[in-house]
């Protein structure tokens, strides 16, 4: 099969889709990726082949905050309701026509037997059904848009589908949902499982220096780029205190160079680290200090690893009250539960010490590890491909 990948123009969109890339490559088939260059750049990265649309789209613009120096999203505008955070599909869909003429022609002429897109992509199925392909959508997280939602979104591209020679909007003709029982939506179309796998960039996990079960607690920051490009480093600051106060904690703390003077120097039980990927930081971990974003969350579920979530904007927020929900972590959603040394310090101190996070955790690393894998996926899209169905 030659397999085209088109992924709405964000890194974290597109990474939870690598491991079915791979399957894909591993059972001999061709894969081509396509997108503006925040997708085609960590595609090319990964070795991949890659056709390039467009300038980079600079998601963080998007997500409010007045860069570095802040303050943060969540300082200004607080949680936002449900309402907008399941509208953010509305902005996707306006995206849609800019590049769907190039996949289009792209899809043509490489002719590709499927098209994979993530759920925030609406075009990939427009390109399926003009060509008479199938297509499938691959979600990256634990909040796809929910059907209300997505009927409104879809309609709105009535007119572009008919400009094409389309009846109707198309769907996709598979979803694969890597959310777990535990943490799966239950207001959206529902997905054929596919087990998600913590993203390692290539590299071996951090090599922390106290034992697993000795004396002493192994913590992961990682509160992503977009958190520290807007604004975060005085709440990396806040955390990094508490884990001093906490006592006994060894901890590495995910940032780049350029923000490290703005959060300052760290402990000497403490580590710097311009790595951010989960399947990197989190194995050995007894808690990750994240912020909500899709490969954190299940990153850290996957191995079975408390989490305390401090959401900045969008459906980071969700991410959190389904880690919360579940039992396997807390999630602090205010700017001034996240600012207040006394509610962070109690946070920590009830996930490290708490056996209940661990076991719920536990939970849901089990329910992880028994949803089937990107090997299986692979023969599900061959049989799609081969008789435009899914067999049972």
């Amino acid at each position: 099969m030659r397999v085209l990948f088109i992924s709405s123009p964000a890194a974290t969109h597109f990474l939870p889709m690598l491991p079915l890339v791979r399957a894909l490559q591993a059972a001999g088939h061709e894969v081509l990726v396509t997108g503006q260059p925040d997708v085609t750049g960590p595609a090319e990265a990964a070795g991949l082949a890659t056709v390039t649309h467009g300038d980079a789209f600079h998601y963080e613009d998007l997500c409010g905050g007045k860069g570095p120096r802040g303050p943060r999203p969540i300082e200004t505008v607080g949680r936002p309701p449900a309402q907008q955070i399941d509208g953010a599909a509305q902005m996707w869909r306006n995206h849609t026509s800019y590049h769907l003429p190039d996949y289009l022609e792209l899809a043509r002429d490489w002719k590709a037997d499927l098209v994979v897109s993530d759920h925030m992509d609406f075009a990939a199925p427009i390109v399926g059904e003009v060509l008479g392909i199938p297509s499938v959508e691959h979600r990256w997280g634990v909040n796809p848009t929910s059907t209300s939602t997505l009927r409104m979104t879809l309609m709105w591209l009535g007119p572009l589908c008919g400009r094409l020679g389309l009846d109707s909007v198309p769907g996709p003709s598979l979803i694969l949902d890597p959310a777990p029982p535990a943490l799966r939506s239950t207001d959206a179309p529902e997905g054929r499982p596919i087990r998600p796998l913590p993203h390692t960039d290539g590299r071996a996990p951090w090599a922390y220096a106290t034992s697993p079960g000795a004396p002493g607690c192994r913590v992961a920051v990682a509160l992503g780029g977009h958190t520290l490009e807007l604004g975060g480093a005085p709440l990396v600051r806040i955390v990094v205190a508490v884990l001093e106060r906490t006592g006994g904690v060894e901890a590495v703390v995910s940032a780049p160079p350029r923000f490290r003077e703005a959060i300052g120097a760290l402990p000497k039980t403490m580590s710097y680290t311009d790595e951010t990927a989960p399947g990197v930081l989190f194995p050995g971990a007894d808690l990750v200090v994240h912020h909500g974003g899709a490969g954190s969350t299940l990153g850290a579920a996957a191995l079975g690893v408390p989490q305390l979530v401090l959401p900045q904007v969008g459906d980071q927020f969700i991410a959190g009250d389904k880690v919360a929900d579940a039992g396997a972590g807390i999630s602090l959603d205010s700017a001034g539960l996240q600012n207040n040394d006394t509610h962070l310090t109690d946070a920590v101190r009830a996930l490290l010490s708490d056996p209940g996070y661990r076991q719920d955790a536990a939970r849901l690393r089990q329910q992880i590890q028994e949803m089937p894998g990107a090997a299986e996926a692979v023969g599900v899209l061959e049989d799609l491909v081969s008789h435009q169905t899914v067999r049972a």
